[in-house]
């Protein structure tokens, strides 16, 4: 804008140049106060200070604007506001990254030289953790290994055996008679049919005991563990059988067979009465008499009974009966004939 006045007569914050008054940019010329932080505006016969973005107060002083404190800015989840002099940053937590709009965890197991040997990296939000292997125990940030064998926590290890430190873990090197599973020492069983059925002689039985077996002889056998023999009961014994009855022995046992007239009943030898079987097969002249262990066959008596008795004379048959007949058996008695 152009005043036409004469050089005496221009506004303040105009020049004459000699025919017009024109406006004077303090902005431009440097000929003007504006406080920091502030930017210069020209005006018409003037100017004007401006507070800078991030910044407020008037034209002799700009102070910079707290937007995080005075929640100007709304920064993401694992973030911090930052003020800084005219703005402002949101700023990821350790072990996030992102931007203003939003921080996510950082893997920080993803890279294999995280964590230390024998350790295992674990991820957690925002950081890691760096746990020992099995086996290992922490010391100064450095897993060491654990010598089980020598920590008394533990108790004892390796029971029948000796326990053996191995990095990281320990072994078994059992005693006679046990085999380890590694961690421990359990009892071979030798009796079992996977490992040899055959590990007794014959005429005993295997029986397994904590690291070794035995081989006790059967009943009525015996023997020191690797044989046995058959025992004569009939011998060793000192009655081994009822008294009216004979030791026979037999592998393993023995039997008792009771002598001829006497019949076995359970361990005893009881007499047989032969007359009630078919009357001792007797004449039917004659009375079955019971003895123990025997019997008589005894001709009954003539006046009691009557007697019948043939006989044979030079090839005839004869037929005698009564007193006849016992003259003729006394007779044939006499000559030795054979008679009732």
């Amino acid at each position: 804008v152009m005043m036409w006045m004469n050089a005496r007569c221009c506004w303040e914050g105009f020049q004459t140049n000699d025919t017009q008054c024109q406006n004077i940019d303090e902005c431009a010329t440097g000929n003007f106060t504006c406080p920091d932080n502030s930017t210069c505006t020209d005006l018409e016969g003037s100017y004007t200070c401006t507070c800078d973005p991030g910044f407020s107060g008037n034209r002799s002083l700009c102070l910079d604007i707290n937007e995080c404190s005075l929640g100007l800015i709304q920064c993401p989840n694992f973030s911090n506001c930052i003020n800084m002099v005219g703005s402002s940053v949101c700023e990821c937590w350790e072990g996030y990254q992102g931007n203003s709009t939003t921080c996510e965890d950082i893997n920080e197991c993803l890279h294999n030289s995280t964590c230390g040997d024998h350790s295992t990296c674990v991820n957690t939000n925002g950081s890691y953790l760096c746990l020992c292997d099995p086996g290992f125990s922490s010391f100064s940030d450095v897993c060491v290994d654990i010598d089980e064998c020598s920590d008394n926590e533990l108790g004892e290890l390796c029971t029948n055996g000796t326990c053996m430190n191995a990095v990281g873990s320990y072994y078994c090197e059992c005693n006679k008679g046990f085999r380890s599973n590694v961690t421990e020492c359990v009892d071979v069983d030798e009796c079992s049919d996977s490992l040899n059925s055959s590990v007794c002689q014959i005429h005993s039985t295997c029986v397994n005991i904590p690291g070794s077996y035995l081989c006790p002889c059967h009943e009525g056998f015996a023997g020191n563990g690797s044989w046995c023999k058959d025992v004569d009961e009939c011998v060793a014994l000192t009655t081994p059988c009822h008294p009216l009855a004979q030791c026979h022995n037999t592998p393993g046992s023995f039997v008792c067979v009771c002598i001829e007239g006497f019949m076995s009943v359970g361990t005893l030898c009881v007499d047989i009465d032969e007359c009630l079987q078919a009357d001792g097969q007797c004449h039917s002249a004659a009375t079955c008499i019971n003895y123990v262990g025997s019997f008589k066959c005894s001709c009954n008596h003539a006046d009691s009974l009557t007697f019948i008795y043939v006989f044979s004379v030079c090839g005839v048959a004869s037929i005698l009966t009564g007193f006849d007949a016992i003259f003729q058996i006394k007779s044939d008695i006499l000559n030795n004939h054979l008679a009732c």
